[in-house]
């Protein structure tokens, strides 16, 4: 398992570096169907009064919004994801203000000045879109080839190098 293999793909907090990754690989499973994860929430200094992790739940193959409240700095969450096409991805939703309705089906989506979305003040979210690999080992260069054909057709069969 390769720890850093998450791929940051995209915030809407446009100062976010993913330096270091908030997504540890901790498990892969070898048919790469199954993926462990820890999300250590080193995205701000100080506590995350409330964080949501979307996810495809590996027990039940569909897309879940968990929550989290008061996470603070370096604090680990540990999830299990399902893998499609080897590989799932994880959006980290974080709310920073002190006025937020936790409402489940609209915590896993950024609220919007017209009011589509989730609640709250928009200025106080942010998202984290990231990829997760779900075989490190497959997606790894492999080697070169050793030595180049031969010229032509041989008589027999040849040694190796």
């Amino acid at each position: 398992v390769d720890p850093d293999g998450a791929k940051f793909v995209k915030s809407t907090d446009a100062s976010y570096t993913a330096d270091p990754k908030p997504i540890i690989l901790t498990f892969e499973s070898d048919d790469a169907t199954l993926v462990e994860f820890d999300f250590i929430q080193n995205i701000i200094n100080g506590v995350i009064p409330h964080v949501f992790i979307k996810y495809r739940k590996s027990e039940t193959g569909i897309n879940e919004c968990a929550e989290f409240a008061n996470v603070g700095e370096n604090t680990p969450i540990s999830l299990s994801a399902e893998c499609v096409d080897m590989s799932t991805n994880v959006v980290i939703y974080i709310y920073t203000g002190d006025d937020f309705a936790s409402e489940n089906c609209e915590a896993c989506s950024l609220p919007s000045d017209d009011g589509e979305g989730g609640s709250g003040n928009p200025d106080s979210f942010a998202a984290y879109y990231f990829d997760v690999p779900c075989n490190t080992e497959c997606i790894e260069p492999t080697a070169a080839p050793t030595s180049a054909p031969t010229s032509g057709p041989t008589s027999g069969p040849t040694s190796g190098p």
